[in-house]
């Protein structure tokens, strides 16, 4: 058959619907690879749409940026809150850990399924989401205002965020984790980087430009010694001594048995002053009655029945009184004197530290060092266990009664120079000590001060959130509720 009539027959064919068998065949198999790859393709969708979904699902990305509140001008998401709770409560539980039992706090159960009594009905996770927004709202709307206002904190910023992961590294390290992990770890399973250093500038941010306006606040000798004036009792202190003694009531007592003990605490502190009028010495007396004796040589004001006792006007030496410990006991008073705080604050670092072996150890090797300041501070940072450790174990601005007696008799003692070292040891351990500097103005001046610079800056900081509520979003769900908790230290 010629081509011209081989053509002319396939024509015929295609029009009368008649197919040979050998292009039947082709046909089919050219079909059967179709569907082939068409279900080939169809599959490798499905696999690339199933591993989009785990990636997504394991990396959190909806949860993470699902948008849960609007400050203002501004929209936070999840993972923004998240960073705020779990600093909230890895605080908590550090700052409280020996009495998480009698706030009714189990770290080693749900949250949502603790009632927490610091709120109305609410639970434990409602309580560190509410202190949750309420720290984000407060940063955000500083941040706000400061780029309203124009004001650059890029400095302290990327000062502040380079000295975090500094940290952050260390504590990582410490722990065997990535950076990256000892994030999740700390801040919840929703912060990663990103997150994390987004809500440190804007915390470095709030804080810079608070830190501006309160040491641009500046007050005169005369506007002080008004602040004394008006209120005296808040910058003086009382000179006391008491016995304490509890009632001692069994937490299953009835209230009539818890009735009986605290009448017999109340009748001990009766006698007590009895034996002091007929001559004997305090002191003596607390320890034969086996009360608790205390000499408080420098203790201020507050609304407790025995120091409002102590700082009435009408108060003279030699006054004695029995006051209440509200439901646990009485004390036994006897007052001294009560006057201005006229001595300086100091101000110190140090290394806490379990053996006194181990302070001579650190102490000879800042000896045979630089002998300088930060020398000191690194040495703190390294081997002290107080929980100033990370600030190079400084502490400023010391007041008279806020440290055991020991670490203050260090601290106070007349002769005290810049630069001086020593080992002291309390009931908490041994002391390395730097003395770094005694304030300029007396104690109560200073105490003056911040108290002006208190009122001025609560009436700015009010000026700037007054008003403002933070909207919840759909996003607040996401928020977790994980309790987890820091597994070295906190950032």
């Amino acid at each position: 058959m010629s081509a011209s009539r081989e053509k002319k027959a396939r024509q015929e064919q295609v029009t009368t619907g008649f197919t040979d068998a050998r292009t039947q065949r082709e046909r089919e198999e050219q079909a059967k690879a179709r569907r082939s790859n068409i279900m080939y393709i169809a599959i490798a969708v499905v696999f690339v749409l199933v591993a989009i979904v785990v990636i997504v699902a394991n990396s959190k990305v909806i949860e993470r940026g699902a948008k849960a509140v609007t400050i203002g001008s501004e929209t936070y998401t999840a993972a923004d809150v998240d960073y705020y709770y779990y600093t909230a409560y890895n605080s908590f539980v550090r700052n409280y850990s020996s009495y998480l039992s009698m706030y009714g706090l189990d770290t080693s159960k749900s949250l949502k399924d603790q009632d927490c009594p610091m709120t109305d009905g609410g639970t434990w996770y409602d309580y560190f989401r509410d202190q949750a927004i309420s720290s984000l709202t407060s940063y955000s709307l500083l941040a706000q205002k400061a780029e309203e206002d124009g004001f650059d904190g890029s400095e302290t910023v990327e000062a502040d965020l380079k000295q975090v992961y500094s940290d952050l590294d260390s504590y990582a390290a410490a722990a065997g984790y990535t950076r990256s992990q000892y994030i999740k770890t700390v801040c919840g399973p929703l912060v990663n980087k990103a997150v994390f250093e987004r809500n440190v500038r804007l915390t470095s941010l709030a804080q810079a430009y608070s830190a501006e306006y309160a040491n641009s606040l500046e007050y005169s000798d005369d506007e002080v010694q008004a602040a004394y004036d008006a209120d005296p009792k808040s910058y003086q202190s009382a000179d006391i001594e008491y016995i304490l003694f509890y009632s001692a009531a069994d937490s299953d007592a009835t209230d009539e048995e818890k009735a009986q003990l605290l009448e017999e605490a109340k009748q001990k502190a009766e006698t007590a002053l009895s034996r002091y009028a007929q001559g004997e010495a305090f002191d003596a007396i607390g320890e034969d009655m086996e009360g608790t004796y205390t000499h408080a040589a420098n203790v201020t004001n507050s609304t407790s029945d025995m120091l409002t006792w102590a700082f009435d006007d009408a108060r003279q030496e030699g006054d004695t009184t029995v006051a209440a410990n509200g439901d646990k006991g009485y004390y036994a008073v006897l007052f001294h004197s009560r006057s201005r705080n006229d001595y300086h604050s100091v101000s110190v670092r140090h290394i806490l530290v379990d053996s006194e072996d181990k302070a001579n150890e650190i102490l000879q090797q800042y000896n045979n060092g630089e002998k300088t300041e930060d020398a000191f501070a690194a040495l703190a940072v390294e081997n002290s266990t107080d929980s100033n450790a990370s600030s190079g174990g400084l502490y400023t601005g010391i007041y008279r009664g806020q440290m055991v007696s020991e670490f203050e008799d260090w601290c106070f003692d007349p002769a005290r120079q810049a630069g001086d070292t020593g080992i002291v040891q309390t009931s908490y351990g041994y002391h390395v000590m730097y003395f770094v500097s005694t304030s300029e103005n007396p104690y109560w001046y200073d105490q003056a001060v911040i108290s002006l610079k208190s009122a001025a800056y609560n009436e700015w900081y009010s000026s700037i959130t007054d008003g403002v509520e933070a909207e919840q979003l759909d996003g607040m769900k996401s928020v977790s509720y994980t309790h987890l908790t820091l597994p070295t230290s906190d950032l």
